[in-house]
């Protein structure tokens, strides 16, 4: 969903202040937007199709930390909206790692 609606579908004015407060213009914003939602949603396939790997849930909880610095460096009004990058990105991380136990004790239980 955050890499489909909001980047990709219906190109949300939050997610293009980020990038244009880092320094992109408005085009660019447009464009690492939609960079962004392609990534996300391929990133979340990766994750489903081979879930029995570790490697991306281990990337999703090294990336997920680095993606929530950035709002806070760049756009820190928006952590405090209803459904903001902490609780969103935090969600993610955490199911990451649930995910992460939950396989190591499927290798020990073999």
């Amino acid at each position: 969903y955050q890499g489909l609606v909001p980047k990709l579908l219906y190109l949300h004015e939050d997610e293009l202040a980020i990038s244009m407060a880092a320094g992109f213009s408005s085009a660019g914003a447009e464009q690492l937007a939609m960079v962004a939602g392609a990534s996300e949603i391929v990133m979340s396939a990766l994750v489903l199709l081979f879930w029995r790997q570790r490697w991306p849930l281990l990337l999703t909880a090294v990336v997920m930390p680095g993606l929530l610095v950035s709002v806070v460096v760049f756009q820190p009004a928006l952590l405090g909206a209803a459904f903001n990058p902490v609780t969103v990105n935090v969600a993610i991380i955490a199911l990451s790692v649930v995910g992460l136990q939950l396989q190591r004790q499927m290798v020990r239980a073999r």
